[in-house]
Formats: C-alpha cells, structure tokens, sequence
C-alpha cells in the first residue's frame, strides 16, 4: 500500500511516517511540487493507494490542492484523508465537498489513524477495480457485437452486418445522391468443388476467396460480406459502376494468380461470377442478383452489369 502524506511541518510529516509505515510505504515530499509528481499531475499516473493531505498549509491551502487533485480524471477514485486541527472541523463541509473521503484530527490516536488509512487504501483499490471491471466488460461487449457482425469461417462481416451497411448505403444514396454499387459474387460449381474434395477443402477455398475479396477492397468504407454459402457480397460506397469494373477487374485477377485448384471445373481452378448494380436501380440487390444470374448463364467467370 502507497500512502501519501502532504502537510506543510516536518514534525507531522515524521510522525505521521512513523505511524502509518507499518501498514504501507510512507512518501512524505517536502513540498507540494514533489506531492504533484508522486501524483502525476503531469505525467496522468499514480500508484498511491491513500492521501493524507493538511487542511490548512502556508504555500497552499489544502482545499485549493484538493480541487486541483480532483480536476484530474486518473486521480477521481484515490481516497484522500484531510489532517486537522480542532478549530477547523467547521471547515470539513467544504473538504467533503471538494472531494475529500475522511478527516482526522490532530493529534490522532495511532490505531484510529492506521484504521482509517487501511480503510479509504480499501475504498481506492475497490473503486479501481469497479473501474477495472467496467473497461474489461465494455470491452467484452465491443468483442462479443464485432463477433456478432462477423462470419466465423472466412473473417469477412457476416448477413447481419452487411444487411446494416446496406440500409445505410441506401439511405446515404438517398441523401446524398452519391452513388454506391454492389457487387453479388457466387463461386462457381462449388457442389462439384466439395462432392471432388469434400468440406473441409471447401471451407478452405471460401477461405482463401474471402481473403481475395477483402484485399480487392482499397477503402476502408468498401465492405466485403460473406452472404451465405459461397455468396458473397461487396459493398462499395461513392463508387460508380466504372469504379465497381475495377473492383472486379481486381478480383478476378487475384483469384487467376491465387489459382485454387478445381478439379471438377472446366479452367481446373476457382473462379467468381460476378454481378454488379449501382444505386441508380430502383431495387439494388435485385439488380445485382439478377446481373449475377447472367454471369452465370453466360459461362461463369465473369462480370456482368445491371441493365
């Protein structure tokens, strides 16, 4: 346990180390500079437990500290102790409510003045560790909804995210009129791929797939998704279908370098077909489904645009 002491006498100083250095390690600077160090006015880090502060000191009246310590936000749970006289209790309104947790008077039984500085050094490390609790869950939380929006397999978002991002593209477009595109990518004969290799080489080709389409995506407002089974779906917003041609030019010049292996396919390696849509269309995924549908028809492989 840190304990620190600020008071303007020496002789409290000493004896208050004396009193209190069986509980803990006493630090007792001689002047309010070293007691802003120790709690890191600058440097916003501090590992004192408890503060027993003066309430009346010559340089600086203790309440005046006192607010300043609690203007920092590192230093909100420290529990701080104001050392008093008999004559100034009157003042210990205005200590608690400048923050102050307890008081003691001159001179203070030494059982009363261990008690009460093991209890606020037991009130600082429970709050601490309220707070510690609070960022872990809130973190938790932050990991649990990106799960959430994610697709276990490949890493991409999932249908949940991509079906946000989507409402949102939508209404951005409407706004805005700032065009965004989809692309609707399905791999082809992927039955054959898992009946030839089985599901295992499967997943690993949505894999490798998934990795092709998130590094086709240049910015970071593009979102690639996996929509389901070997569907995917690639998000591109302030993208004309021009700029969606170049996506797809990219992907499927990625896929030919990658060259997964096909067994059951006609060019013996994966390839997409591709639909593109922009927000021009009255309906954009139907229009990309529908695109995606004339690939298809017109030999895989390839892209196809809305009309």
């Amino acid at each position: 346990m840190n304990i620190l002491v600020i008071d303007d006498s020496a002789l409290i100083r000493a004896i208050l180390t004396r009193t209190l250095t069986p509980i803990g390690a006493v630090h007792a600077p001689g002047d309010l500079q070293g007691a802003r160090d120790l709690l890191g006015f600058h440097s916003g880090q501090c590992d004192m437990d408890v503060v027993l502060l003066d309430l009346e000191m010559p340089e600086r009246d203790g309440l005046s500290f006192l607010r300043d310590l609690r203007a920092h936000p590192h230093l909100a749970d420290l529990s701080v102790i104001m050392v008093t006289s008999t004559q100034e209790t009157e003042r210990l309104d205005d200590a608690f409510a400048a923050g102050a947790n307890d008081y003691v008077t001159k001179p203070a039984h030494d059982n009363v003045l261990r008690a009460r500085t093991l209890n606020a050094a037991r009130l600082t490390r429970a709050l601490r560790a309220a707070k510690d609790r609070e960022r872990d869950l809130a973190a938790a939380n932050v990991q649990l909804e990106q799960l959430s929006l994610t697709d276990a397999l490949t890493g991409l978002a999932n249908r949940r995210a991509f079906d946000q991002q989507y409402a949102q593209a939508l209404a951005l477009a409407q706004r805005s009129r700032m065009p965004s595109t989809l692309i609707m990518a399905d791999i082809d004969h992927f039955k054959r791929f898992n009946d030839a290799l089985g599901h295992p080489a499967g997943d690993a080709c949505l894999q490798q797939v998934a990795a092709v389409l998130q590094r086709s995506c240049h910015r970071r407002t593009d979102l690639a998704a996996r929509y389901g089974g070997e569907e995917f779906a690639l998000l591109l917003l302030d993208t004309d279908l021009r700029g969606a041609q170049e996506v797809a030019g990219r992907i499927h010049a990625a896929l030919e370098e990658v060259a997964i292996p096909h067994p059951d396919h006609p060019l013996g390696r994966v390839t997409l077909s591709l639909g593109l849509a922009s927000t021009a269309a009255a309906d954009l995924k139907g229009a990309a489904d529908a695109a995606l549908y004339r690939a298809k028809a017109q030999g895989r492989n390839t892209t196809a645009e809305a009309h």
